[in-house]
């Protein structure tokens, strides 16, 4: 009888917050095996329904498939970011794979939700201001509703940190801090290495940045951009670096960031300051997060 192989590496979020490039990383790094398709969402069954535009792959057959060409690997890895909000997720992947080392990379949450709000509004599926946006959010939540698309839950880390650590135990489990992440990937990649113990070098190491802040260049590419079947499709035929390339030379236009306004940044660190509090005490570290520096 043939044993099942299930995957025993699983970045799994925060969702903006560097997973694209980490999944980049750990793709060329041998020891390792990466689904190439980055987000098949499994595990995600109460985030991602099954009507769900992200079409998460549920047929278990069909998900293993994902890793036939990599079982002569130590390591076979998947990225959902969404597995880091979902209740259900880290008791599911425990089930049948205790033994998985998990990754966890965490953003400042003020930053990470201005980040996403421009990623559903790039898809035309935020069509107001970020002000008034947080402000319906606060509303449904007054309401005892979630907000639009998660927007404000996404970056509450506390619980589902806690989650992780309960069921896998801190031994099995990897924080990576998006901002030191970003001032020293090659760092960061070493430390991910040595979690895993892979003695695989990156003397050649280069750096790679996903998902640059952009605006289609024009409405059809925002339809084309939002259209998960047609990505679904590309990700499975199409390289990550030439994906890449495409979207940011020819289906994007690269224009400066626009900056948070002062009363949106204040709504954002109310919100969050009591769960920063606690993971920090949770982790037992203090983030560079530079709006909760007064914490």
């Amino acid at each position: 009888m043939i044993m099942e192989r299930w995957p025993n590496l699983f970045l799994v979020g925060a969702p903006k917050a560097g997973t694209s490039s980490l999944y980049a990383y750990l793709t060329n790094t041998e020891g390792i095996y990466m689904s190439p398709l980055k987000e098949p969402n499994f595990f995600s069954i109460t985030i991602i329904l099954e009507n769900s535009t992200a079409k998460p792959i549920r047929d278990k057959k069909k998900y293993l498939s994902l890793f036939k060409k990599g079982e002569d690997q130590k390591f076979l890895g998947e990225a959902s970011p969404e597995y880091l909000s979902d209740v259900e997720a880290p008791k599911l992947i425990h089930e049948v794979s205790p033994n998985a080392k998990i990754i966890i990379s965490l953003r400042d949450p003020v930053e990470r939700a201005f980040s996403s709000y421009f990623m559903f509004e790039r898809l035309g599926l935020m069509k107001s201001t970020f002000l008034n946006v947080l402000n319906e959010c606060l509303e449904k939540k007054k309401k005892g509703l979630k907000s639009p698309l998660g927007l404000l839950e996404t970056g509450l880390y506390y619980e589902p940190v806690n989650r992780y650590l309960n069921i896998f135990g801190p031994k099995q489990i990897k924080i990576i801090i998006f901002e030191e992440f970003v001032k020293e990937p090659k760092k960061t990649m070493e430390e991910v290495l040595e979690f895993l113990d892979i003695k695989s070098s990156i003397d050649n190491f280069k750096e790679v940045v996903y998902n640059k802040y952009g605006v289609p260049r024009g409405p059809f590419l925002r339809l084309l951009l939002k259209n998960k079947t047609t990505f679904r499709i590309i990700e499975r035929f199409i390289p990550a670096y030439v994906r890449k390339f495409v979207k940011e030379n020819l289906l994007m236009k690269n224009e400066p960031k626009p900056k948070i306004n002062l009363e949106a940044r204040k709504i954002l660190v109310d919100f969050y300051k009591e769960d920063v509090e606690k993971l920090e005490k949770l982790l037992g570290k203090k983030f560079p997060w530079k709006n909760f520096q007064f914490l």
